[in-house]
This record gives structure tokens, C-alpha cells and sequence, in this order.
């Protein structure tokens, strides 16, 4: 089974430990974090945008869609292991936020991007670049010189700005030799 990745502080509290602060933990089955996260939601002001882009980039497929009295839609995806994207939208007041700062550059509170985990990042590149959309950002500079390592694997990471002016990377974890 596929094992989670989740990096992150453990703790907010100035009396923890960087050690604390840091601590991998990867857990054997999905059932390992219960009250954790049941899905993000997103504005967009795109949907079918969104959800085309999703659907070619990434294993999310619409589980549900339902229109809001205000003439908006929510609409839930879902990938095989049951993560869930909540998309959003409303015509009269959602728009693109042309100033946010695109991930890696911005330096806001809120969110920074999506992350998609795929197989081969510079496949990826090249698809969406046929496709018109900015890349904003990658690592290594070059995909041939290899990967880049970090406390937790050896990935290359690769952020485009998507639908809706909002930032995605995409990740690629190097395969252990078997």
C-alpha cells in the first residue's frame, strides 16, 4: 500500500523541540490519522477549467457537483486513495486574483500551492507547456542533472500557474532500486 509523506509541525508551541517540529511520520495505512484532513476548498472561478486541468494532471475524478442557490457550483474529487478537492465557484463575485504571488515567490499567509504527485515531472512539463501554461518555478534548474534531496527522499518539483491565476507543483520522488 502507499505509504503518506507527511512533513509538517507537529506543534505550534515555542516549548517544542526542533526535533519535535521537524519529525517525519509515515504512517502504514490510511486509518493511521484519524480526525485528520477530509478535504480542501478551493474558489475558483473557473470550474470546468479546474476540473479539466485536474483530470489530466492528476488522478481526481468528480464524485460529486451540485449547483448553489446563488448560481455557483461545489463540486467534491476524489482520487483513489480518497483525498478530496472541494472546488467552489460563483460567476457573480468569484475572479482570478492576478496579484496573488505565485508559489515559490509568494510570501503571504494562505495558501501556497497544490501539490500533485506524478511519475515524471518533466513528461508533465512538456504537456502543459504544449498546453500554454507559465511555469513558474522547478528543481533542479535542469531535470537531467538528476534529483534533489531533502530529510525526507531524493525529488524534482515543478510549479505552474493553473486555472484561476492558482499555483500547483508537481512532484516527482526518485524510485528506490530494487
Amino acid at each position: 500500500m502507499l505509504k503518506y509523506l507527511i512533513i509538517g509541525l507537529l506543534s505550534i508551541s515555542s516549548s517544542a523541540s526542533a526535533a519535535e517540529k521537524s519529525q517525519v511520520i509515515i504512517p502504514d495505512k490510511s486509518g493511521d490519522f484519524k480526525n485528520g484532513i477530509y478535504h480542501v476548498g478551493l474558489w475558483v472561478d473557473d470550474v470546468d477549467a479546474m476540473t479539466t486541468f485536474l483530470s489530466e494532471v492528476s488522478s481526481l475524478r468528480v464524485i460529486s457537483r451540485v449547483e448553489l442557490p446563488s448560481g455557483g457550483e461545489r463540486l467534491f474529487l476524489s482520487d483513489q486513495r480518497g483525498q478530496r478537492l472541494e472546488l467552489l465557484s460563483d460567476p457573480a463575485t468569484v475572479k482570478p486574483h492576478t496579484q496573488y504571488p505565485l508559489h515559490p515567490r509568494g510570501a503571504y499567509a494562505g495558501m501556497a500551492h497544490i501539490s500533485i504527485e506524478v511519475d515524471d515531472v518533466a513528461a508533465i512539463k512538456e504537456q502543459l507547456i504544449a498546453k500554454g501554461y507559465e511555469i513558474i518555478g522547478q528543481a533542479p534548474k535542469d531535470f537531467s542533472e538528476g534529483y534533489i534531496t531533502s530529510e525526507v527522499d531524493a525529488h524534482r518539483v515543478l510549479f505552474v500557474k493553473g486555472p484561476s491565476s492558482m499555483s500547483f507543483e508537481f512532484f516527482e520522488i526518485k524510485k528506490q532500486a530494487e
